[in-house]
């Protein structure tokens, strides 16, 4: 743009609003309503300003009204295929790339076609074909503009760290019913006392958080090989876009490193990063973090949902469908997730079949201390079953569980936490778990007994057999964390054929 030329209020406006929305945070907190006012004003004045602009400008400086960067569809198949439609509806294309602030070959790759693919439909050379329609669909950006609430666009892609409201509220979630099971359970007699309750509510997911928080977890996590998980997976999966999934995502933390791991791989890579979590100030606190870490990211775009990941055959945003058949995911469950699960064959089984050959699944579990069939070596090596965890590890453990049944048992006397070997908790061969079992007695004279948590430990090669049958392929394990509890990350992939004879 020379100079001399009129530069467009929505432009002016849209640099504006831009720059003081990153100053916010920066400012100290006196400025910083200010600031909002100041925003606030530009929006509500922004179309009269761009009416008086249009009164007042020469018509020869106007830019056509087709050149301004507009709301739009996605991409739909040209109505013909004779050489005036298709030229049009590679002009078409042509604008909404050059609006989003693409050049050919970032939506060449973002798309997964060939560069010289989409130079021939933009000049309108040869129809597009059914593929890559599918293909040039999976790309929200040609859209324009795909955020909800409308952005201000200024005709070049936005560097400011923050996000639109990328957060979903899986359609079959219910927190009161969720509340109302907790409570009926704890009310009981006893039993079993699912994960989910441990961080469903805010105390619960603060406690948590506590844990999450400690030196010895903070090393651990921090010990996990995330470049090296990065490396194998960029090897494997080539340059195609990646779909991070974090199931049961916690604080979002690890799933953000592997992100920004897989970015220092390939630094052109589209990666998308879904945090699924079934407790709202978990999935919330995730969210936040990945806004404050990946913002300035504009190839990395974020999603919360809140849901049970039990159902995940139900978020079809997550799964593999034609249309999104040139990425991969990568579906993450780090700390205790998959361990945590009542049974983690069935889970695999039964909610992973909406992923394809070539997708990923990488599970962070901690390793056995000894074989299935030596229980004193496992007792006397085991750190949580030989009672090892230091009172300061373990406060913040107890008071996670203990809090709990506090809150929501009445008239409570006194609760008794105790560690057990359990070898029937796990249907993984040569696995064994850590059963912490609560006795709770109340004012009242009741006893309610409760297993408040399975600590899996798993055997590598057993899982990894019991995964090839389910149709995922080892392809690379790493263990950690030696000093505390050995722990495992095992990268599968899905594979073409069934692995049931190896």
């Amino acid at each position: 743009m020379e100079l001399t030329d009129a530069i467009p209020v929505r432009t002016l406006f849209a640099q504006t609003i831009e720059t003081l929305a990153g100053l916010v945070e920066q400012r100290p907190p006196r400025e910083r309503a200010a600031i909002r006012k100041a925003i606030a004003t530009l929006r509500a004045t922004q179309e009269h300003a761009e009416a008086a602009q249009g009164d007042t400008q020469p018509a020869s400086s106007l830019e056509p009204l087709d050149a301004q960067p507009r709301l739009a569809a996605g991409i739909i198949e040209p109505e013909s295929h004779s050489k005036a439609v298709l030229r049009a509806w590679g002009a078409d294309l042509e604008q909404r790339r050059k609006a989003a602030g693409l050049s050919r070959a970032v939506l060449a790759q973002r798309a997964g076609i060939s560069e010289s693919t989409l130079r021939n439909v933009e000049k309108g050379r040869r129809p597009p074909t059914r593929t890559t329609l599918m293909h040039l669909q999976s790309v929200p950006e040609l859209r324009i503009d795909p955020t909800p609430i409308g952005g201000h666009l200024a005709g070049r892609p936005k560097h400011v760290p923050e996000f639109a409201p990328n957060c979903w509220l899986a359609p079959e979630f219910d927190a009161l019913k969720l509340h109302r099971e907790m409570t009926m359970l704890l009310n009981g007699r006893g039993g079993h006392i699912e994960q989910t309750f441990l961080y469903l509510d805010h105390h619960s997911a603060a406690a948590w958080c506590a844990i999450a928080e400690q030196d010895a977890y903070t090393s651990a996590r921090m010990a996990m090989p995330m470049g090296q998980v990065a490396e194998r997976i960029v090897d494997l999966a080539g340059a195609v876009g990646l779909d991070v999934i974090g199931l049961g995502c916690g604080d979002g933390k690890d799933e953000v490193r592997l992100t920004e791991c897989l970015l220092e791989q390939n630094r052109r890579a589209n990666l998308r990063l879904y945090l699924l979590d079934i407790s709202q100030p978990l999935c919330s606190a995730a969210y936040r973090n990945a806004a404050e870490i990946l913002g300035a990211r504009s190839n990395v775009s974020v999603y919360a949902i809140q849901g049970d990941f039990h159902n995940l055959q139900r978020y079809t945003p997550l799964l593999h469908v034609p249309e999104r058949s040139h990425r991969r995911r990568v579906i993450c469950m780090f700390g205790n997730t998959f361990a945590n699960l009542q049974n983690e064959i069935m889970f695999v089984r039964s909610s992973l079949l909406g992923f394809a050959p070539g997708d990923f699944l990488l599970l962070n579990v901690p390793a056995t201390m000894a074989p299935a069939d030596a229980p004193d070596k496992i007792l006397r090596h085991d750190r949580r079953l030989a009672g090892g965890i230091s009172a300061e590890e373990r406060s913040p453990q107890d008071r996670h569980q203990l809090d709990l049944l506090k809150r929501y048992i009445a008239s409570v006397k006194g609760i008794d936490l105790k560690v057990v070997l359990d070898f029937d908790a796990c249907p993984v061969p040569g696995s064994y778990a850590a059963n912490v079992r609560a006795t709770v007695k109340t004012l009242n004279g009741e006893t309610k007994q409760f297993s408040v948590l399975y600590a899996k430990r798993y055997d590598r090669e057993q899982l990894d057999c019991k995964m090839c049958k389910e149709g995922w392929a080892p392809v690379a394990h790493w263990r950690f964390a030696e000093d505390q509890h050995p722990r495992l990350l095992l990268l599968y992939q899905r594979a073409r054929p069934s692995c049931d004879d190896k």
